[in-house]
């Protein structure tokens, strides 16, 4: 009996616990590509992509920047 409802539960274990490969269609390898980078190394990219924001939100708002950090240091 216990084995029984122990072979059901391992069963269904292996069924839930099963997660199928990421796929993304076509920009698969491009997304394999890029996660590989990023599990060894992640902070170039991150520092690529802050100081891009940052440059881009520069050009959106101007020096408003500068009230905006201003504002977001007094709410913290």
């Amino acid at each position: 009996m216990n084995d029984a409802v122990y072979k059901k539960f391992v069963k269904r274990w292996e069924e839930v616990t099963e997660i199928p490969p990421q796929t993304l269609g076509p920009a698969t390898p491009l997304y394999k590509m890029a996660v590989s980078k990023l599990k060894v190394m992640p902070w170039p990219a991150l520092v690529l992509v802050s100081t891009l924001l940052v440059i881009g939100i520069y050009f959106l708002i101007g020096s408003g920047i500068v009230f905006l950090v201003t504002l977001l240091q007094r709410g913290f």
